[in-house]
């Protein structure tokens, strides 16, 4: 494939009808190849023009040295083409696998995922009422419920939701990577997705980043294709992902802006001066007009959480931080191995982007890649992320890693061209050693438990009785708790004393700001009064400091329920070097 170089203009064909600007010269970006036919295509697109399933290259691709070669690409021999596929079906099959491996209980987030599922089940109007509390969009937990209709609501059967689209994007992956490079190329692309620990993590947790990562593969395909020919059913395909982004995370609305910022240059003077096609632009700019129109009845709901909810569970991040954290999450954790996962992927974005093809069979030189697409795609992801790291700085909200998965794709792709940079057999030998570091990553996270509530749980199961009070400060730590204990025990979390099931982010540092203490206590005095009577024995506090907007709100209910029930005992320490979400528990005998 040849890129950097401008194609000849059009063949005047039906295609040319939707906006291919007549006698325009296109730009490469990688999206175009020639056709041995000439004149128009029955699926509609004009000769030199990519159909449905196929990629697309600038005229004048590379001379055939030999049909094995030609068929592999990028030189490959058929011995490593062997072993290459060989060697990476197995590590797709393994990351397959490891995409529904995940021992710990459901962790804060994905127990309030399984919860708004439940409402979401019951109805509409339910859901939206909860998602004001919440701070997220609906589609991900429309699905999640339809799933569990389905399939159950264990823990294991909601996280295969995830699993499943986890799998799903592995030949998306394919097609997308098919769409710019050969298939040695592209074999390898997919190698690198399915072992990646965020792809993996991410894949194991009931939230709505899997999902994401399917959207923007189908996103991508979307695009190329009414790119390459704009036809109505092709600028369909591109609101409706569109919309079905704005609908599963708000960072979307951030691509959005980035996607059309780039649209707009091109029909402007300036985007013309460089040959791009504005109608074409413009009919593209439009379909991402079209998708954010389904957004506008969810608007009023979205701006209501936009001034209640945000981020109050953590601080706006330094720009320092929002790339340490993001390469934190691409490496799979904070341990060494995943700090070697980033060193590597780093150096083979680099040798992607930095390098350049050199003539004929010579080595790659120096220099910004001439592969436009792969120009193209990092920078809308690298882009998404940069513009939701300043909104978040601007506006005071949170950043987390996940959010970084815009960027993924776009630079797990830059990554498998840098493999391609290298010899074949070289090549290979690097995505060995990317692969086998991630999953060292992999396991050391699976290793570690997302929550110590399963720790806590257990205690509580073993010297409970029913009725007890299992009471958690702060409610961040009761949804998880409340899945695993509320059909035994009493469930409660401070400050609120409401069952736990969700978190409450509505409002959320201001009341947490006027809680008092002492009057939290008394009330689970008298509520302890009453499940003693009932036959309870017990108050479980499950408890840790250090939360944002709680101060020492926690230790002092331990000291303020000592002074009224007694000196509890301690029966689970935390432990945060093995588990993220850690927890003490201590223990309140009631006297009978």
């Amino acid at each position: 494939m040849i890129t950097g170089q401008r194609s000849a203009p059009p063949d005047v064909g039906s295609c040319d009808e939707w906006g291919a600007d007549g006698g325009g010269v296109v730009p490469d970006i990688g999206w175009r190849r020639p056709r041995s036919v000439a004149g128009a295509r029955s699926d509609g697109c004009s000769a030199g023009q990519a159909g449905p399933g196929e990629r697309s290259e600038a005229p004048g691709g590379p001379t055939v040295r030999s049909a094995a070669v030609d068929r592999a690409g990028g030189g490959v021999t058929p011995t490593v083409l062997r072993w290459g596929t060989t060697v990476v079906l197995a590590a797709v099959a393994i990351g397959a696998v490891l995409r529904f491996a995940a021992p710990s209980p459901l962790w804060l987030d994905e127990a309030i995922s399984a919860s708004l599922a439940d409402e979401a089940a019951r109805g509409w109007s339910d859901l939206v009422d909860a998602l004001r509390h919440d701070g997220h969009p609906p589609l991900y937990y429309v699905l999640l419920a339809a799933w569990s209709e389905v399939a159950g609501d264990g823990d294991g059967v909601l996280r295969a939701f995830s699993g499943v689209l986890g799998v799903a994007s592995l030949p998306l992956a394919w097609l997308v990577a098919r769409r710019h490079l050969e298939p040695w190329g592209a074999l390898l692309a997919v190698g690198v997705l399915a072992t990646s620990p965020f792809a993996i993590r991410y894949a194991t947790e009931v939230r709505m980043y899997e999902l994401l990562l399917v959207l923007l593969l189908l996103g991508h395909l979307a695009v190329v294709r009414a790119w390459e020919c704009p036809t109505p059913h092709r600028l369909a395909a591109v609101s409706v992902v569109v919309a079905c982004l704005l609908h599963t995370h708000y960072w979307a609305l951030f691509a959005v802006v980035v996607a059309a910022a780039g649209l707009v240059v091109g029909i402007s003077p300036a985007g013309r001066r460089r040959g791009i096609p504005a109608q074409r632009a413009g009919r593209l700019l439009a379909a991402v007009g079209v998708g954010c129109m389904a957004f506008v009845p969810w608007l009023p709901v979205f701006l209501d959480q936009a001034a209640h909810t945000g981020t109050p569970w953590s601080s706006p991040p330094r720009p320092t931080v929002v790339a340490a954290m993001a390469l934190e999450a691409f490496g799979g954790g904070r341990g060494s191995e995943a700090l070697l996962v980033v060193v590597v992927l780093s150096v083979l974005v680099t040798l992607g982007l930095s390098t350049r093809r050199g003539s004929g069979d010579g080595p790659p030189v120096l220099g910004f890649a001439d592969e436009g697409w792969l120009r193209v795609v990092v920078g809308f992801g690298v882009a998404t992320v940069g513009l939701g790291a300043a909104a978040s700085l601007a506006t005071g909200t949170a950043f987390q890693g996940r959010y970084a998965v815009f960027a993924l794709v776009p630079l797990l792709l830059a990554g498998s061209v840098g493999l391609r940079r290298l010899p074949p057999g070289a090549g290979l030998a690097g995505f060995v050693v990317l692969a086998l570091l991630s999953g060292v990553s992999v396991a050391r996270e699976l290793d570690r438990g997302r929550t110590q509530l399963g720790e806590v749980a257990d205690a509580v199961v073993a010297d409970g009785s029913p009725g007890d009070l299992v009471v958690f400060c702060p409610d961040q730590l009761a949804p998880a708790g409340h899945r695993l204990l509320a059909d035994r025990f009493t469930t409660l979390a401070h400050p609120a004393l409401d069952d736990g099931r969700r978190v409450d982010w509505r409002d959320y540092a201001a009341r947490n700001a006027a809680v008092d203490v002492d009057s939290v206590a008394d009330a689970l005095v008298a509520e302890a009064g009453v499940a003693r009577s009932a036959g309870a024995a017990n108050v479980w506090l499950t408890w840790m400091d250090g939360y944002e907007t709680f101060g020492g709100q926690c230790p002092d209910l331990r000291l303020a329920l000592a002074e009224r029930l007694g000196r509890p005992t301690k029966a689970v320490y935390a432990d945060a070097d093995r588990f993220d979400d850690a927890a003490n528990l201590s223990r309140f005998r009631l006297d009978p």
